[in-house]
């Protein structure tokens, strides 16, 4: 079955927004790191206070001579100039003698900083200081300084050219004396021409000394328009800029965090991190079924849940999409073979250990059925308890007994009364193992004629191989996915087994986080044994009957070591005589058991099977004489119909029942005709 929801082809925005909630924890750390710091630079770095006095600059009237109105504006004063004679070293020498403890000039132009408002001819002259009163002094100080060498420098220029121009008529008047002294008449009319020239160019220069001259009483730099003030507060740090300029690194610095920290981390989080990373779409997504986080979810949905349509949908699209194809044979109309018409075998694997996979794969099976379709789920995950518990079912043979012993699976279904159309093959009683690896795809056409759909849940591919040996003979292959535990080398792989198999991966299901396997396991045993203390038996005959069957197993013991009195199978029949019932008095006791507790139960039938299989080995291995079989053979007959009548007693039971286990003192005859059908691997038991 082909997908037609396509792969995201990128990142998208609520991939993102999942990544801050998925690592929100770094993200707030890294602001509140940056927040402290912050707070600590704030108390660790010491204050500084800053008073700023407004200088309004005048023309000198020297223009010609200073460049003033060569500026970036269409004034009289060059303030970009202006701005930078301010910070001069000629104006911090000035200034410096003016502060107390005469700091050096490099170290008031660090603390100097000049602006200029737009449009105007004001220049502000910043002084900055660890305190108040020193910021206002050194900003009233740089003020006078600047000022004084700016008059100093527009009267230097004024005087310079008051001398020039004296030092060029004082010439001219000496040329005018020596015109004057000449006799000749000729030369003077010549003397006359050159000394009323000279006259001019001394009345000219004249009338240029005048001004200047007035000039250089009444040139005026510039004053101060606004004094420096006492500051008030200091003007770094800054509080609310240092809080919010940290807030603001460290959230950068959390995002940065957080990106590499979900790019490293192995596990998938969220369904869009599923499609990214297995390259296929989520179909199901079970994750939002959780009401209670203290309570494992998914459980057994319904019609009237809205996640339980989805799942519904889901069942509609499988069923569209594998039914398409029509058999050959009704293709043919060959109706000459009366065996049922195949069934579509969907195997689901989880990709962590624990019920994920089994309760998705129930809640899968569950809507196959209640949209009309006859399904069979086969439970091959060892790790029982999950589907028993959301469909309400007892433990019971299943699979393992199908698969060790030959059982025929359809003597072994159980039917939930929550969904109809559900069967319910169950992996088997507490303890078994069913070897699916061994003959999956026998196991496969075994089952694929029983259903319309066959739902096959196996263990976690971290865990076993059966969903890698059921893939070649399956139809489609479901990964679950367990957010915020499957590791992306897990989805990965078996997408890419799914691919070499053959077999179909059409999308994954995703359901959320699982309570821990272990945890569960501990608590669940824990929960367990108060209730087999409260259920110990506490009849006499059955003391009887475990104190006789430990004599036996000590004897059976000593027979395989070799001891030196050898023990018939006389005694040994004897013995198990002995354990079915001591005494006529005890045989109430002894009827007993067949009603004791489970616990009980187990206890005596483990103990009985190890004193059986002690004796089948002694005698194999020819610790037991001949003769002394031969002799013993009456007893055991005895012995036999003894433990038959007690076995047909408990079969009586329901099968299927939690309370109900095999008779005690099964012979071997009887084991071996149990056996017969399919021979038990090697270290398993009956």
């Amino acid at each position: 079955m082909d997908s037609d929801v396509p792969g995201p082809s990128g990142p998208e925005l609520k991939e993102y927004t999942a990544l801050l909630r998925r690592r929100w924890h770094l993200v707030g750390a890294g602001v509140l790191g940056g927040l402290v710091l912050a707070t600590a630079g704030l108390f660790a770095v010491p204050s500084t206070y800053t008073s700023v006095a407004a200088v309004q600059v005048h023309p000198t009237g020297m223009a010609e001579f200073t460049g003033e109105r060569s500026g970036r504006l269409t004034g009289d004063v060059n303030l970009d100039s202006e701005a930078q004679v301010a910070v001069s070293d000629q104006v911090t020498r000035g200034m410096a003698e003016e502060l107390p403890g005469a700091p050096s000039p490099a170290d008031l132009r660090e603390r100097i900083d000049v602006t200029v408002p737009s449009n105007s001819n004001i220049l502000e002259l910043h002084y900055s200081a660890r305190s108040p009163e020193a910021a206002r002094d050194g900003a009233d100080a740089l003020a006078a300084a600047y000022l004084e060498h700016r008059g100093e420098q527009a009267r230097t220029l004024i005087n310079g050219r008051l001398d020039a121009l004296r030092e060029e008529q004082e010439g001219l008047y000496e040329r005018l004396s020596e015109l004057a002294s000449e006799s000749s008449e000729s030369a003077q009319v010549s003397a006359e021409a050159q000394a009323d020239a000279l006259r001019q160019e001394i009345s000219d220069l004249g009338n240029g000394i005048s001004p200047l001259s007035a000039l250089l009483e009444t040139v005026s730099p510039g004053q101060v328009i606004s004094p420096a003030e006492l500051p008030e507060s200091p003007s770094s740090p800054v509080p609310l800029l240092w809080l919010v300029a940290g807030a603001a690194l460290g959230l950068i610095a959390g995002l940065l965090a957080a990106v590499v920290r979900d790019r490293l981390d192995p596990r998938v989080h969220d369904t869009e991190d599923t499609a990214r990373v297995g390259a296929v779409p989520v179909l199901l997504d079970l994750s939002a079924t959780r009401a209670d986080r203290s309570a494992p979810s998914p459980g057994l949905l319904t019609d009237a849940d809205p996640v339980g349509q989805r799942a519904n949908e889901f069942a509609h699209l499988v069923r569209a999409r594998l039914t398409d194809a029509v058999p050959v044979a009704a293709a043919t109309g060959d109706d000459t073979d009366d065996r049922p018409a195949p069934g579509h075998v969907l195997v689901v694997a989880g990709t962590t250990p624990g019920r994920a996979g089994t309760a998705a794969a129930v809640n899968l099976a569950a809507a196959l059925a209640r949209t009309g379709s006859e399904t069979l789920l086969v439970c091959a995950d060892p790790r029982g308890g999950t589907a028993e518990g959301l469909l309400d079912l007892p433990e019971g043979p299943g699979l393992a007994e199908v698969l060790v012993d030959g059982e025929d699976p359809a003597d072994l279904e159980a039917r939930p009364t929550a969904v109809p159309r559900l069967r319910v093959l169950r992996h088997g009683r507490p303890g078994a193992a069913a070897p699916v690896q061994g003959g999956a795809a026998e196991l496969v056409e075994l089952l694929r004629p029983r259903a319309a759909f066959v739902v096959v849940v196996t263990a976690a591919v971290v865990e076993s191989a059966d969903a890698h040996a059921l893939a070649a003979s399956a139809d489609l292959l479901l990964p679950v996915v367990e957010l915020g535990r499957t590791r992306r080398a897990e989805l990965t792989g078996l997408v890419a087994a799914g691919a070499r198999f053959g077999v179909t991966v059409p999308g994954a299901v995703t359901v959320p986080r699982q309570p821990n396997p272990a945890a569960a396991s501990r608590s669940r045993k824990s929960d367990e044994a108060p209730k087999r203390a409260n259920e110990a038996p506490t009849d006499t005959g059955t003391a009887d009957i475990a104190e006789a069957t430990e004599a036996a197993e000590v004897t059976e013991t000593a027979r395989v070591a070799g001891s030196t009195e050898p023990v018939t199978a006389a005694e040994t029949s004897d013995t198990a005589e002995t354990a079915g019932a001591t005494d006529p008095s005890t045989s109430a006791g002894t009827t007993g058991v067949a009603g004791a507790t489970e616990a009980s139960e187990s206890a005596e039938v483990t103990e009985s099977t190890e004193a059986a299989e002690a004796t089948e080995v002694a005698q194999s291995t020819g610790a037991t004489k001949a003769t002394a079989a031969t002799d013993s053979s009456e007893p055991s007959e005895s012995a036999e119909g003894s433990e038959s009548s007690e076995a047909d007693d408990a079969s009586e039971v329901p099968a299927g029942s939690n309370g109900t286990k095999p008779a005690k003192g099964k012979s071997t005859s009887a084991k071996k005709k149990s056996n017969k059908h399919r021979p038990a691997p090697a270290g398993s038991r009956p």
